[in-house]
């Protein structure tokens, strides 16, 4: 008796895929969606919205993972992506979280373009930050608009005043023990996002703070 073969689950397929090998850090978030979707319907799986994440995830995982939690996906981030920017806006999809997604005609000339960006066969003309508009972000980006940040990355870090410390910190008041605080909670930001010059620059103050309160 003929054994009959059974279709792989869509979930078995989307467990398999790999991590985009080429050079994707370039390109911007919504073509990276978009190409995701376009491999879930290559492979003939409907693109709900919780299969896109993983696939998206999947593929492009540096661009999409939480901050200080690499395996997991970003789902917040890829939700922006794929309804309010590459369905509202730009219309590259059609659809929503309760019907599924699915590429536009618009879409379709996008999705050529970017698997031609990823190729290397177009010149990606800019860079973007694969750092999630967050909170971590936010603070350290604040940090290094100081004066006393500015100073530090000129070399002139002896001309640093306790006042701008206090900015930098946002520290309203020179209390070791709340200068403390703010200082560890800016160094956590800074290293979960991998800023290496804010990092030193924190150290830095680390370093200064104590000596000025032995």
């Amino acid at each position: 008796m003929e054994k009959i073969k059974r279709k792989e689950s869509d979930e078995g397929v989307i467990r398999q895929i790999t991590e985009y090998e080429g050079d994707y850090l370039p390109l911007d978030k919504d073509r990276l969606v978009l190409y995701a979707v376009g491999l879930l319907e290559e492979r003939s799986i409907e693109p709900t919205f919780d299969k896109i994440v993983v696939a998206t995830f999947k593929l492009f995982s540096r661009k999409f993972s939480l901050i200080g939690f690499p395996e997991y996906p970003d789902g917040r981030t890829i939700y922006y992506c794929v309804y309010n920017h590459c369905t509202l806006t730009k219309k590259w999809l059609s659809g929503n979280v309760q019907s599924g997604f699915r590429i536009t005609d618009r879409g379709r000339y996008f999705l050529d373009e970017t698997k031609k960006m990823l190729e290397g066969k177009i010149k990606v003309a800019r860079k973007y930050s694969i750092i999630a508009k967050r909170k971590e972000l936010t603070f350290v980006n604040f940090l290094k608009k100081t004066e006393a940040y500015k100073k530090f990355m000129s070399g002139r870090k002896e001309r640093i005043a306790q006042s701008e410390i206090l900015e930098a910190l946002r520290a309203q008041r020179s209390s070791k023990g709340l200068v403390q605080k703010h200082l560890e909670k800016y160094l956590e930001y800074a290293r979960r996002i991998n800023d290496l010059d804010a990092e030193k620059f924190l150290l830095f103050l680390k370093r200064r703070v104590s000596v000025e309160h032995a």
